[in-house]
């Protein structure tokens, strides 16, 4: 009789081990949220990101917990093209672009409607990669506005989608003096600093 007590006793013991090992373990996973994506929270990133773009091959995905996206995927397009996606945490697409290349409306197959030796997939990739691109181009079009109006007149040469934690846009102006002032901008276009001064 006393064995059998020993034997439940290391029993009960292992398990709430095992338990306090899953806890902590959960615990010390809150409180970090970048990093890579695993198991179903990489598939339905990555399908919600290929059901935007189109057929391809997602070759990076992460959280972000830089206030601006849940998650951030790179696909590489069957076309060779690299686009990054962003989800918000319902895996809905608030982004599509490409962060190496300034110019966000940089998503279309570079083939036209038109041409009949496409795949008949193409069409349906060509109207998400337009839907996208015209997304992109509103989100430029809105931060660069702001940013003309935050600093009085000029033209904008260079604009960048950032992934810092304190902005999501970053739009260089340069004045009719020729000085540049980089204004940053939040999700919702509200300036936050002009030359890395806070507003």
């Amino acid at each position: 009789m006393n064995k059998k007590n020993i034997l439940i006793a290391t029993a009960v013991g292992v398990a709430v081990a095992l338990g306090g090992a899953g806890v902590a373990l959960a615990v010390s996973d809150m409180g970090d949220n970048d990093g890579p994506l695993t198991g179903e929270t990489l598939d339905r990133a990555s399908n919600a990101a290929l059901a935007e773009v189109g057929p391809g091959t997602v070759t990076s995905a992460n959280r972000n917990d830089d206030g601006g996206s849940a998650y951030d995927l790179e696909v590489r397009l069957d076309d060779g093209t690299a686009v990054d996606v962003e989800l918000n945490d319902s895996f809905d697409v608030v982004w599509v672009g490409d962060y190496d290349n300034d110019d966000s409306s940089n998503l279309s197959n570079n083939s036209s409607s038109d041409d009949s030796s496409a795949a008949p997939s193409s069409t349906a990739s060509a109207t998400a990669d337009t839907s996208a691109t015209d997304q992109a181009a509103s989100e430029r079009a809105s931060a660069e506005a702001a940013a003309l109006s935050a600093v009085g007149s000029g033209r904008v040469t260079d604009f960048d989608r950032d992934d810092d934690w304190d902005h999501l846009y970053e739009v260089e102006v340069t004045l009719d003096d020729g000085s540049d002032r980089d204004v940053d901008l939040d999700a919702n276009f509200v300036v936050v600093s002009i030359d890395d001064v806070q507003q």
